[in-house]
Order: C-alpha cells, then structure tokens, then sequence
C-alpha cells in the first residue's frame, strides 16, 4: 500500500464533477490557504463564457466511454462511475477515510502523523446522476482542460492524458440518464428563466440574502469570499466556483438544485434551503445571466537564483521529496505493489520506474515511452533539468499554460513555492550531492 503519512497526491484525481458529494461526515479541521487562489484567478481568467459553440455536444461511443472510465481508474476517487470500488490498496478516498478516521489496520502507532497529511484529501464529488445536472459539453471540456472549480478545496482535478474523442466518449457514458427512484419522477421547472433584468437583479441580491455567498465563491460577481471559519464544514470544500454554473448547467436545471438538491443527486452536500419557486428562478437568473468581471490575470512567480550556500539531499528530501513527490513515485516493494502512477502507473498513465523512496532510485531516474531509461535531469529544450522542468511547468499550469509534452507536477496540487523550487534546482546545480 502507498506510504499514507505522506501527502496523497493521488486524492487530486478525485475532483472532477458534480454539484456536492455524498453527506459529510462530522465537521473536520483543514489547512488554511488564501481565500481566493492565484488558481482560482487563473481558471476563471483563462475561461470564456459558454456560446453555442462551446456548448455543442455531439455524443459518442457510451460503451466506449464506460471502458475509458474503468482504464483511468476513476473509481479510485469517485463514487457513482458505474465501476465498483476498487480493493483498498487502490482506493484513494477510501483509504484516507479510514486514516482519517482511525480505522486503518496498519501502522497504528503513525496514524496521528499520518492523519495530518490526509485530512484534506477525503472530500470528493461524487458523479452520481451526472447527466441529470451537468452539460456533456462541459463535462467534455472540464476533462480535457480541468480548471480549478472548488477554490475550498486544496487539490484539483488533474489533467490526464486524454484525446478529444475520448474525453466526448467518458462525457456521453457519465451523462447516460438514470432511471429516477419509484415515485420519485425527476422534477420539471416550476417557473421559466429568463434574462429580464428585473430577475436577474433581485438573484443578485438573494445571494447574500439566502447565504449562497457564505459557501460559494463567484469570481467576477463582486462578492467577497466565504469567511473561513475553525474548524471549516468539510462540505465546504466541495462548494463549486459559482462563476462556472451557467456553463455547467441549463438555467432550468439550476432551479431544479435550487428547489431540491436530492431530487437530483441523493448523495447531495447541498441542503435544501425551502426556497420558494420565485426564489429558485432568480437566482438561476443571475447564475446564468448576471454581469460577470473578468479577474485580473495573475502572475507567475519568478524563479528565484541559485542558492549560494550548500544544498544536500537530506534537506530537499525532508522538504520536497518526502511530502511531495514520494506517495505517487515509489519503490512498490515498500508499497504493498503498488508504486503509485509515477512508478507502476494507474489513472492511464503507463508506468514509468520513477522512484523517489531514496537517493538511490532518484538517481536512477525513469523509463520513456519506448522503455529506454531517462535521467530526471536531463536538460529539456529549454534548458532546465526534467525534474526541474516538471516543477516550474505545474507553476505554469495554474495560469492556464498547458503543454502536451510535459505536465507539472505535483499532479493536481498547487505548484511548489518558489523557494522549494528553488531548493530543488541548487541540489541539482551543485551536482546533487548526499
């Protein structure tokens, strides 16, 4: 099983959709972070609003799509996938709940250190009933461009290695419509939704008479951020970025959530607030139609110069390796067999010998496509050590720069500090000394 005291990247692929996620368990203390993230700022900056071409789905191959979701492994994270959950040593969420909880039976004596790292890691979207909420186009788009959607949530969903005609195929299959309980007809709008700016006006307002704004974030609306209170709801975290709603959703589906959230998804975080049908069909007004600001662009850090004094591999071991990189590149005989994706692959990935267990498999560096073995630190096209490279490219990701040949890392997390990168790169410079 992978080393639980370390931070469990792989929980990251545990973000992709859905209004909530199944009911939280009693309330649970989080890290704290900024209230709105350069992430956040990026994702929404480097977004359109949804037009009729943007919003075009033509579907493809459901069959296809449900092979797709049992190869990237989706179950590891998600329930309602249509797959089973995967045995333990496979199971994320699963895992990190019963650290969390106290009901690992391994290890016993590091459960209080291990349940440091975990906390932030167990709360995940379900998909149950994805296609009665979410537009397939979004859910296409998401997959290939994820952004971050929760900003109370530390990770993100990740970016995996899917091609467009694949990505339509997972949509078609997670948007196939479910049967609806017996006598339990899926509900039909009460009222229509409209752009009138009389609606619209009063949603905005409603906002913040209704408390929406106590969880939500919507970028570019004007409101401030939720208050963070200690210890946070653990529902918190899985309150979407509001500014996303009207491409993620029909206007009428949205009054819908508003009126019941569990006539749409039964495992819904979101309570039913009682609102009234004018109510719902004004706020969905302004989710869909109100006047949103474009967020200021944010900056990516700079890299900061060379450290003059001597780094060792003890110290970039303690700070970086050991809490960042080693849960998903491990030596799977200290894991159970399961070396995590970086290692012996999993979410898609094909295995690539990466394993950041010691100094010595550090060195040894990792396998390409063709099974040749490569050095982490090989110099890229531009310059920097590949270890380097992947480092300073997560950093790039979160302001929307992607690239096909290299993705970032850590996989769904936010990107390093600079002075961790920079820690990083004079242990590389200096010749990586032990």
């Amino acid at each position: 099983m992978p080393h639980p005291q370390l931070i469990a990247i792989a929980a990251s692929v545990g973000l992709l959709l859905g209004f909530g996620c199944k009911s939280p368990a009693p309330d649970q203390a989080r890290p704290e972070r900024p209230a709105l993230s350069s992430r956040a700022l990026a994702a929404a900056s480097a977004r359109v609003e949804p037009g009729p071409a943007s919003l075009a789905f033509e579907p493809g191959d459901a069959a296809r799509g449900k092979a797709l979701v049992a190869e990237y492994e989706c179950n590891r994270c998600h329930q309602g996938t249509g797959h089973g959950t995967p045995k333990l040593d496979q199971d994320c969420v699963g895992c990190h709940e019963q650290i969390a909880t106290g009901k690992f039976g391994a290890n016993r004596a590091k459960l209080p250190e291990w349940q440091a790292h975990v906390a932030p890691y167990r709360d995940v979207p379900s998909l149950t009933a994805l296609g009665a909420r979410v537009r397939p186009a979004w859910i296409r788009d998401y997959l290939l461009h994820p952004h971050d959607l929760r900003p109370n949530l530390l990770q993100t969903m990740p970016r995996l290695k899917l091609t467009p005609d694949q990505a339509r195929d997972i949509a078609t299959f997670l948007s196939l419509p479910l049967e609806a309980p017996a006598g339990s007809p899926l509900p039909t709008p009460v009222l229509a939704v409209s752009a009138d700016p009389a609606h619209v006006a009063r949603g905005k307002q409603l906002m913040t008479e209704r408390g929406c704004i106590g969880c939500h974030h919507m970028t570019g609306a004007g409101f401030s951020p939720p208050v963070r209170s200690e210890p946070a709801p653990r529902s918190l975290g899985l309150a979407p970025d509001l500014r996303f709603a009207r491409e993620r959703a029909e206007p009428a589906t949205l009054v819908n959530w508003l009126l019941d959230p569990t006539r749409l998804k039964h495992d819904a975080a979101m309570p039913n607030l009682g609102l009234p049908a004018e109510d719902a069909r004004d706020l969905a007004a302004f989710l869909s139609f109100g006047a949103l600001e474009p967020p200021a662009a944010p900056k990516a850090p700079s890299r900061l110069p060379l450290l003059a004094r001597p780094v060792r591999f003890a110290e970039v071991n303690a700070k970086v390796f050991a809490v960042t990189c080693r849960h998903c590149h491990t030596n799977p005989d200290l894991a159970g067999g399961d070396g995590g994706p970086g290692n012996t692959g999993g979410f898609g990935f094909e295995p690539r010998k990466i394993d950041f267990s010691s100094y010595q498999g550090i060195q040894s560096g990792g396998v390409d496509a063709q099974g040749q073995r490569v050095s982490l630190f090989e110099k890229t096209s531009e310059g920097l050590p590949r270890l380097v490279a992947a480092l300073v490219q997560r950093a790039r990701e979160e302001g929307g720069g992607a690239s096909e040949d290299l993705r970032g890392m850590p996989l769904g997390l936010p990107a390093l500090s600079p002075e961790d990168i920079q820690l990083v790169e004079s242990w590389v410079d200096q010749g990586r000394p032990l």
